[in-house]
This record gives structure tokens, C-alpha cells and sequence, in this order.
């Protein structure tokens, strides 16, 4: 009797599977235009909860199509085809619904502008692998408006006033033009002198090597990058921008953009002349030899590295904020392809000429085991410096396996400059230490070449490479100066007990040279399944002179100083080899591996005619994976570890005196810090519901970091000599959230972050452990409306605190806030109004008791002209309530620093602004 119930249930089960899959929908695909059934087109069904593909088909012969034994429920229905518009559209089902949806109109895309009504929704957000990629007309911005003010909307992005970007919480370190160098790497004429309207989408990704791009296996080397890719008809014939301002007080902004886009051909020329600001230099061509030793903890929490700068302001895309800056930037940008794409050329030149003068304030406070230092110091300063820079890239694809990549990259430079300090030093109890007075002035030249080639070969097996990689970098510095410095110290009851005199030429000479080789071969063990063999070799020659002449009773500057002259050389010989394994399936990618290292270093003191020798072997493991939820989901881990050479400014063995009461030494027995670092980011976007969530994170330990032994008499005179510690780590993470609010129409994104860093270093012979930590929140809301309004709101809120075991009284802690809201109104008689309000709140501290408090309000009104509103006449207001200031405060172990410095204030400028195109659409407008 058992057998035939079960029999029964079974067959009732079938038959209401059957029944709650019988719904289905069928019609037929047709073109508006030329009223033709469209064939293979492909028809995609969704689930509206969660934009997951349910089940698809494509299009017959005649453009039917028809899909059968659907679930009950609600879906988004995609239509695609090459060259048209995608058409999608919202579909309840039940169980029984039987929908004929006749005849779909498809739209060809050239044709969108033309048609009245149009039935779509394009994502705005779409992942592809590891790339992030916004649809750029989904993100509504004023007509005219840069590329810069565009990437301020996208979710994840942000822009500081410097033009600077961070993706993720990641610096952006490229802005590429449809995949290609744009002016090299100067990011900021790309995003600041293009229109937002040229661009189709933005993508985001972390730009690989080009040998990790090749074998698809990845070797840690990593760049975050944003790639414009342009709108078709922007390729097709000549658009830019011409922008011309004056006004009273010496201030005007004039700057012109032309590209010419015509096949395979583009061509940019641009000027700049600004006495506001704007420059147009880069962004970060940072130390090429090691960064810097010391920790910084600025106001919003980022952790940071000082010590080696060069001081130079051409590193920088714009001009900073210190001083009255005047430049002048110029560059042609070429690229074409060549022999039916097979070869193609890309390079760029560029000059740069700034100078800039002013004048600032600093309060810093040295904390010690038993006081506190309290050191106030004012300046003013002029520097005037210029470059010239080439850079190409040449691509030649020798045939279907084959290729080779050249890139080359140069500038030569020259600065000059001088600057006065006065300053003095009080301790814990009020009284006064030391008054000094110091004046520097140099002038000197610099030059860079960084070349690099590779071969890559591909065999016929899938998956088996074999690449080949060369590279060389040289860079050298040479500057002549001179320093005049007046120490005067004091005891308790103001008596005089010193008084210093320092006058002294300086003559540095600096070079650095760098050979790098890389083989790297790939064989498949599997369908999925790969290893990759490689060997390395690297050769690194770093030579420093450095002299400091006495003026004798001659009058002449002829006494060598053996305190503080050395020639020293720094060689260090390398020879890597790795092995590592990657899978790559349709939802799991993995990698791990590690590389073997053999050091030599080689340490000459030509001086003192010395050679000390040392020999490292380093394992160098690195770990990735990629979890692939859906197409539209993806989690990223990595791991790797790696070392950092010392550079030879910290390891000369000579006293750096260039402020005689912070003098500096190397340290010869500096050994090689090693760095572990492990990164995750998550990114997750609904097409349909605009919703996106992104979350990241970092954490770094360093073993043998390099950081100071901090030296401090009771006159306040500090010496630094670098040493190694362990201890020190940095993580950040994040998480962010951005949605459509779709009955206000508008776009809200919303983020939080945490920062915190350990660093350990030695003060008076004391261990120290600083510990700093700063959260912070911020959320941003846009709305746009055509031809009617353009709003953005933004704010930051971060709560930074610090305290250094050396002295546990004294303990840190401020909040900072910043608020940033742009409006553009469109009014009647193509007039409109453009407020950009920028307001940030410092907390005082028992030391930093000044208001730094700034309301910045910049605006103008200006009135279209020309055809279709291409050109506009503005009046601008800068600073209108004359509240602008230069401020920064940074923690830097166990010194707390403050610094005011004089900026751009109020100034107005009456100008004319032209946004010009000439492409095949408005020819046939």
C-alpha cells in the first residue's frame, strides 16, 4: 500500500513543479530605424532582489524568440545587441502568465539623442575581473565641467583640493586616456583640462606589471589607476578648452587645451600661465631611492613617511598652498598607431617653470622622558625652479606570438632658491632656551632617465610564456649653496652661556643608477592550472659627495669641514629566484609563491678610504586570492613580503647640518628593513538598485625598520642618527556604502575609516612607542537636475589621538571636520551661479591654541554664449570672505607640530571660458 501513495505523491509533486514553472514570455526584435527583425540578439532574464542572471536566449533568424517554464516572480528583463542601445524593462510573473510582448524597438546608440523616448537603464556601476567600472553619463554633472569634478561624485572616490585621488582608500598613482599615457604622469591635465561630457566611462583597477599582465601571474607589483575611456564621436575630430582670467592685484589664470582625434591618431597640445595656482605639475615622481624614515600622522588620520624629500615643488601636480606661487606649464601629448595596429607610439613633452614666495609660522613640541621642548620658528622663503621632461612608449607587435614594449622617460631641471628662519626654544617651565637665526640659499640641477624594455613570447600550448625584462634608472642631483647660522643658548636665569656661529659653503652631489633584469617563464599544468619560473638580477650603484667648506680669514670659503664632508658609494648586487603557482577558475582565482634573494652590499668611504662588505639571503613569499560571488561580487586577499635598502643618505656616515639645531647622521651599520603587508578589498554593486558596498583594509609589520635615536641637551639641540628598530606596524580599513534614492532622485555615498600606527624609535636613550589612532566618518549626497541644478554635499569627521611612552602625561587629541558643498543654478536668459563653499574645523589643543578655523567660499556668475552655450563669461570670487589660511598639523613620534604659512587669499577675475568640439555628430547637426 506504501508503494502506490509514494507513486501518487511523487506524481503530484511533478505535476506542480509543472504547474509553477509554466509561466513564459515570447517576441520579437526589431530595429526602429530601418524597421528590420534583428537575429542573435541576446535576451537575459533577472531577479529584480538581486540582479542575478536567471536564464537567457538569443534571437532567431527572423528575431523571434521565446522562453519557457519560469518561476513565478519579479525580473528585469535585458535585451542587448552590438551597436544598440540595451532596452530593459521590469516583468511580474505568475504561474500561469503567458506574456507576448510583440515587437521591442531597439535603438541604435548613435540614434539615442534623436529618438523622443527611449526605454532603458544603463548600470552605473559594473564589475569586469578586477576593474570597477562607472558609466560616466550616469553620473549627472554641469555642462562644461571637468573630469575632476565628475570622479568627486563616483562612490569610493575622493579628490582632495591638490587634485589628488583616492580609490578605495588607495592613492590613485596613474589617470590613463583609453588606456594610454596621457602627458606621462601628470595626472592632473587629463582630469582637470578634459570635459566630463568626452568620457564613456571611468574604470578603476590596480594597474599590474607589464610581465605580470602578460603571464596573468601576479608578482606583487601594483599600481592603483583610473582609465578614461572616451565617448566614440570624441575620437572623431578635434574638442578642448580655452580658458582666459584676469583681474586686479597681480592675479590671472589663462590656460588652453586642443586634442586632435581622427582614426587611430591623437594629438594634445596645452598651455598653462597662472598666478592662482594652477600649475598642472605631477602629482608624485616620489624618491626613486627608498622613502623616508620617520612616521607623520596627519589630520586625517593617513599615515605617512618624511625624511628624504628633495625638497623639489615640481614633484607636486599642483602648487601646495605655501607662498604666492606664479607658473608657467606647456606640452604636446602624441599618440598613433601604426602597420594595421600592429605598432603603435605614444610620448609626450613637457616644461615647467614655477616660482613662488612667502612667508610662515611653526610651533612644534619636542616631548622628552623629564620635560617638554616648546619650539616657535618663523620664515620666508623664495624658490624658482624649471623642467623639462620627455616620455614615450613604442609597442610593436612582431607577429601572432611575439612582441616587444619600449618605455623611456627623462626630465632635466634646475632650482634656486633661498630662505631665512628665526626661531626660538622654551622648556616645560616657561624659561628660555636658545634664539637662533638661519639663513640657506642654493642653486643646482637635477636629471632622471628611466628606460625599460620588454619581450614577451607566447608558444603554441595555451598558457606557456616566456618574457623577458630590462630596465635601467638613473638619477642625479648636484646643488651649491650657502648657510649662515647664530645660536645664542641660555641657562635657567637668561644668562648667555653660548653663542655659535655656523658659516659654511655646501656643495652635494648625488647620483644614483639602477639595472634591473627579469626572465620569467610560464608552463600549464592544467586546464586551470599554471607555474611560473623566474630569475632576477639587479644592480644598484648609489654615490654621494657631500662637502662643507669653512670661510677662512681670507674671506674664502676654503677649509674643508670633516665633520660634515664625506664621499661615499653604496652598491648593493642582487640575484632572485622564484617559483609560483596560479589557479584561475570561474569563481576562485589563487596565487602563491615565493622568491629566493641573494644581497651584496659593497659600502666605500672614499674620504676616509674604508670598504666594509655584508651579504643578505631574504625569502620573499607572496599569497593572493579571488573569491568570484556573482559577476557583480568579488572578495580579494594578498599577501607578500618584501625588503627595503636602506638609502645612502640614511647610511653616509656624515652629520647633515643644514639646520644646526636638528642635525642628522648616517648610519653605515644600517642593515635592510623587511616588510609584510596583507591587503583585502570587497567590492559588491546591484546593477538595477544603483546599490554598491566596498569594503578594504590593510596591515603592514615591519622587522628592522629603519627609524631615528633621537638625541636632545638641555639647549634644545636635537641629533638624529638612523638605526633599526622592530615594532612598528600601520593598518587602515574601511567600509563604504552608496546608493540611488530614488524618489529624490539622488545619489548618496557613505564611508568609515580607522587609521592607527605603533612606532617605536629611542629618544635620549630611552625606548619610545608612539601610539596614534584616528576614525573618522563622512557621507556625501548628489543631485542633479538639467539644465536646472547641479548639488553636492561632502563631510569628513576624524578624531586623532597620540601619546609616546616616553613621557605618558602628555596625551594628544583633537577632532577635525571638513565640509565641502557645491551648487550650480541654471537661470533664465543662460545666466548661472556657481557656489563652492569649503569649511574645515580644527580643535585647539593645550599647544595649538590658534583659531585655524576656514570658511573658504568661492562662487561666480557668469552668462553662456555662442552657439549651442559652448562659451561663458564669468565674474570669479575667490576667498569672498578673506578667511583662507596655510595650515597643517602633523604627529611625528614624539613631536607635535603645528605650522601657518601664507596662501592665495581673496582675489577676483573676470574671465572667458570656451568649451569647443567639431566631431561627425555636430557636423551633421
Amino acid at each position: 500500500m506504501k508503494k502506490p501513495i509514494l507513486l501518487l505523491a511523487a506524481i503530484l509533486l511533478f505535476y506542480s513543479m509543472g504547474i509553477a514553472q509554466n509561466a513564459s514570455i515570447k517576441g520579437t526584435i526589431t530595429d526602429t530605424i530601418n524597421k528590420k527583425n534583428l537575429t542573435n540578439t541576446v535576451i537575459s532574464l533577472l531577479r529584480s532582489k538581486d540582479s542575478i542572471l536567471y536564464k537567457f536566449t538569443r534571437s532567431d533568424a527572423g528575431g523571434n524568440f521565446e522562453m519557457k517554464n519560469l518561476q513565478a516572480g519579479d525580473y528585469v528583463l535585458l535585451i542587448t545587441h552590438q551597436t544598440y542601445a540595451d532596452y530593459v524593462d521590469h516583468l511580474q510573473l505568475t504561474n500561469t502568465s503567458q506574456n507576448d510582448l510583440g515587437k521591442i524597438m531597439m535603438t541604435l546608440t548613435v540614434n539615442l539623442l534623436k529618438e523622443v523616448f527611449v526605454k532603458q537603464q544603463i548600470g552605473a556601476i559594473r564589475l569586469k575581473g578586477d576593474t570597477t567600472e562607472f558609466k560616466a553619463d550616469s553620473f549627472k554633472v554641469r555642462e562644461g565641467a571637468s573630469v575632476e569634478e565628475m570622479l568627486k561624485k563616483l562612490p569610493g572616490i575622493q579628490v582632495d583640493k591638490d587634485g589628488k585621488i583616492t580609490a578605495m582608500g588607495e592613492k590613485v598613482e596613474k589617470v590613463l586616456v583609453d588606456g594610454e599615457e596621457f602627458f606621462g604622469d601628470d595626472p592632473t591635465i587629463a582630469t582637470r583640462n578634459l570635459q566630463a561630457d568626452a568620457v564613456d566611462k571611468v574604470q578603476v583597477y590596480d594597474k599590474k606589471s607589464d610581465q605580470a599582465t602578460f603571464t596573468g601571474i601576479d608578482d606583487g607589483q601594483k599600481q592603483k589607476t583610473i582609465n578614461l575611456k572616451l565617448k566614440d564621436d570624441k575620437k572623431k575630430g578635434y574638442f578642448g578648452k580655452l580658458d582666459l582670467g584676469g583681474g586686479l592685484n597681480d592675479r590671472w589664470n589663462n590656460s588652453a587645451m586642443i586634442n586632435r582625434f581622427r582614426s587611430k591618431l591623437k594629438l594634445s597640445v596645452y598651455g598653462i600661465m597662472s598666478s592662482t595656482g594652477k600649475t598642472g605639475l605631477d602629482w608624485d615622481e616620489s624618491n626613486k631611492f627608498g622613502s623616508g624614515t620617520d612616521m607623520e600622522f596627519s589630520d586625517d588620520g593617513g599615515a605617512f613617511f618624511i625624511g628624504n624629500n628633495n625638497g623639489d615643488d615640481l614633484n607636486n601636480s599642483s602648487y601646495e598652498g605655501e607662498g604666492i606661487p606664479k607658473s608657467w606649464s606647456a606640452g604636446l601629448n602624441y599618440s598613433n598607431k601604426f602597420n594595421d595596429g600592429k605598432q603603435s607610439l605614444n610620448g609626450s613633452y613637457r616644461f615647467n617653470k614655477l616660482n613662488s614666495e612667502g612667508q610662515g609660522n611653526t610651533i612644534s613640541q619636542s616631548i622628552l622622558p623629564d620635560t617638554v621642548f616648546v619650539n616657535k620658528e618663523s620664515s620666508n622663503s623664495f624658490k624658482s625652479q624649471q623642467r623639462h621632461s620627455l616620455n614615450g612608449t613604442y609597442e610593436w607587435q612582431l607577429d601572432s606570438t611575439a612582441s616587444m614594449k619600449l618605455t623611456a622617460s627623462g626630465y632635466s631641471g634646475i632650482q634656486n632658491g633661498f630662505s631665512n628662519y628665526t626661531g626660538e626654544s622654551i622648556d616645560g617651565l616657561g624659561n628660555l632656551v636658545n634664539q637662533s637665526i638661519r639663513n640657506a640659499s642654493s642653486a643646482g640641477n637635477n636629471k632622471n632617465l628611466n628606460a625599460n624594455l620588454l619581450l614577451r613570447k607566447k608558444f603554441t600550448k595555451p598558457g606557456r610564456t616566456l618574457s623577458l625584462n630590462l630596465s635601467e634608472l638613473y638619477n642625479a642631483n648636484n646643488s651649491d649653496g650657502y648657510l649662515f647660522s647664530v645660536i645664542k643658548t641660555f641657562d635657567k636665569t637668561g644668562i648667555t652661556t653660548s653663542n655659535d656661529t655656523t658659516d659654511q659653503r655646501k656643495i652635494s652631489n648625488t647620483s644614483a643608477g639602477t639595472f634591473n633584469s627579469k626572465i620569467v617563464y610560464t608552463e600549464p599544468l592544467s586546464k586551470n592550472f599554471f607555474v611560473e619560473l623566474n630569475y632576477a638580477f639587479r644592480n644598484s650603484k648609489s654615490d654621494a659627495e657631500k662637502l662643507s667648506y669653512d670661510k677662512s680669514l681670507a674671506g674664502k670659503y676654503d677649509l674643508l669641514n670633516d665633520t660634515f664632508s664625506n664621499h661615499y658609494k653604496f652598491d648593493v648586487l642582487t640575484n632572485t629566484a622564484g617559483i609560483v603557482f596560479k589557479y584561475n577558475g570561474k569563481k576562485i582565482v589563487y596565487g602563491l609563491g615565493t622568491d629566493i634573494a641573494r644581497s651584496n652590499f659593497k659600502q666605500t668611504d672614499l674620504l676616509r678610504d674604508t670598504v666594509s662588505t655584508r651579504n643578505y639571503t631574504n625569502f620573499f613569499p607572496r599569497v593572493n586570492f579571488v573569491y568570484k560571488f556573482n559577476p557583480n561580487s568579488r572578495l580579494s586577499i594578498s599577501y607578500n613580503g618584501r625588503t627595503n635598502q636602506p638609502t645612502i643618505q640614511q647610511i653616509q656616515p656624515v652629520a647633515d647640518n643644514t639646520n644646526p639645531l636638528l642635525i642628522t647622521i648616517g648610519n653605515p651599520a644600517l642593515k635592510q628593513e623587511f616588510i609584510h603587508n596583507i591587503n583585502f578589498n570587497f567590492n559588491s554593486y546591484k546593477v538595477f538598485s544603483q546599490r554598491g558596498i566596498y569594503m578594504y583594509g590593510s596591515f603592514s609589520t615591519t622587522g628592522n625598520a629603519i627609524v631615528t635615536s633621537t638625541t636632545v641637551d638641555t639647549s634644545n639641540r636635537t641629533v638624529y642618527q638612523y638605526i633599526n628598530a622592530n615594532g612598528n606596524y600601520s593598518t587602515y580599513a574601511g567600509l563604504g556604502y552608496s546608493i540611488k534614492l530614488k524618489k529624490l532622485d539622488a545619489n548618496l555615498n557613505i564611508n568609515i575609516n580607522y587609521n592607527n600606527s605603533r612606532y617605536n624609535n629611542i629618544v635620549n636613550g630611552i625606548k619610545n612607542v608612539t601610539n596614534n589612532s584616528a576614525p573618522g566618518i563622512g557621507f556625501g549626497i548628489g543631485k542633479n537636475k538639467e539644465k536646472k541644478y547641479d548639488f553636492y554635499y561632502y563631510n569628513n569627521f576624524n578624531y586623532n589621538s597620540s601619546a609616546s611612552s616616553v613621557n605618558t602625561s602628555i596625551k594628544t587629541q583633537y577632532w577635525t571636520q571638513s565640509h565641502n558643498m557645491s551648487l550650480n543654478v541654471q537661470l533664465p536668459w543662460k545666466f548661472e551661479v556657481n557656489n563652492e563653499l569649503d569649511f574645515n574645523i580644527r580643535q585647539k589643543t593645550d599647544l595649538f591654541t590658534q583659531n585655524n578655523n576656514v570658511f573658504l567660499w568661492n562662487a561666480y556668475i557668469g552668462r553662456k554664449i555662442l552657439k549651442n552655450d559652448k562659451g561663458i563669461i564669468k565674474f570669479n570670487a575667490y576667498d569672498i570672505l578673506d578667511q583662507n589660511k596655510g595650515y597643517s598639523r602633523d604627529i611625528s613620534n614624539n613631536v607635535l607640530q603645528e605650522s601657518n604659512y601664507q596662501t592665495i587669499k581673496r582675489y577676483f577675475l573676470l574671465s572667458f571660458v570656451w568649451n569647443f568640439s567639431k566631431n561627425a555628430a555636430t557636423a551633421n547637426q
